[in-house]
């Protein structure tokens, strides 16, 4: 047969048993947190990195192609261009190749977009680095 209820509940049995599920799922929650949050890490330091080096590209290309217009013409450009393109280019150089810690990559990508920037006023050229999306295929 079954057992009569008691007439009184043990309200502390149900408030610790509330505690204990709920201390249960905050650690469930902390550790699949963890696991979400590095792999989100990754995703977004892999995006914002291939960003900044596409930027980074930019910039040199348009560096390098100035250098050899400066060589090939040194009449066409005053000495004052042929210096700032030397210093951009003297900007991209210290620029790191890998992920470095010593490195504020963010402030030196903010000076390498000044000295682009006073490079274009002193060619006279409307030069801007615009972030495209690559052109899908169509069939």
């Amino acid at each position: 047969m079954s057992q009569p209820l008691p007439n009184e509940l043990d309200l502390e049995n149900l408030i610790h048993l509330e505690n204990m599920f709920q201390e249960l799922g905050h650690e469930d929650g902390l550790r699949d947190g963890r696991k979400s949050g590095v792999v989100e890490g990754r995703i977004l330091g892999c995006e914002k990195g291939f960003e900044m080096s596409n930027e980074v590209g930019y910039y040199t290309g348009c560096a390098t192609l100035w250098t050899k217009l400066v060589e090939a013409h040194p009449e066409s450009f005053s000495s004052r261009a042929t210096k700032q393109i030397q210093s951009l280019q003297s900007v991209i150089d210290q620029f790191p190749d890998a992920n470095e810690d010593q490195t504020d990559t963010f402030a030196l990508l903010d000076k390498m977009r000044a000295k682009f920037r006073v490079v274009t006023s002193v060619l006279k050229v409307e030069q801007k680095f615009a972030i495209t999306q690559p052109v899908g295929m169509s069939y």
